[in-house]
């Protein structure tokens, strides 16, 4: 019935790499706390309404706007956005900002915005963001 409005973040970009020979390495954005103030039921279906920055049907949203869960460190929320592993044989990176993306569904909410809704959530912190934008919008599920 009512629109809420979500935690909006500015994520800052953490990496780590480690080993001597053979080394691993991940990018993450951290989000200051471990818990939004925004918080949601489990077991049920969530609906968000986004602006765009196009007309809906000049794009496709599911390109621009991912769901994902957060993981929970000591003081931060974290999403990684790069794993990569090296040795003296060669190297691999991932770094598709899309990883880990849970399902969600786009409708056509007005000339200009758009319905997100989610599937049945686990408890836990999410995040709804765009691929390259570190504003990231979070949420809880308990």
């Amino acid at each position: 019935g009512k629109l809420v409005s979500l935690e909006r973040q500015t994520a800052f970009v953490q990496g780590k790499a480690s080993g001597f020979i053979v080394m691993n390495m991940k990018a993450s954005w951290e989000i200051p706390g471990t818990k939004s103030p925004v918080r949601f039921h489990s077991n049920q279906p969530l609906e968000f309404v986004v602006r765009s920055l196009f007309e809906p049907s000049a794009v496709d949203p599911s390109s621009f706007y991912f769901l994902r869960k957060l993981s929970i460190k000591k003081k931060t929320r974290e999403l990684v956005i790069m794993v990569g592993h090296a040795s003296p044989g060669g190297a691999t990176i991932n770094n598709d900002r899309a990883q880990n993306a849970l399902p969600i569904t786009f409708t056509r909410y007005s000339d200009f915005s758009l319905k997100i809704t989610t599937g049945t959530l686990e408890p836990g912190e999410y995040a709804l963001s765009r691929p390259y934008a570190q504003t990231v919008f979070c949420f809880g599920v308990d």
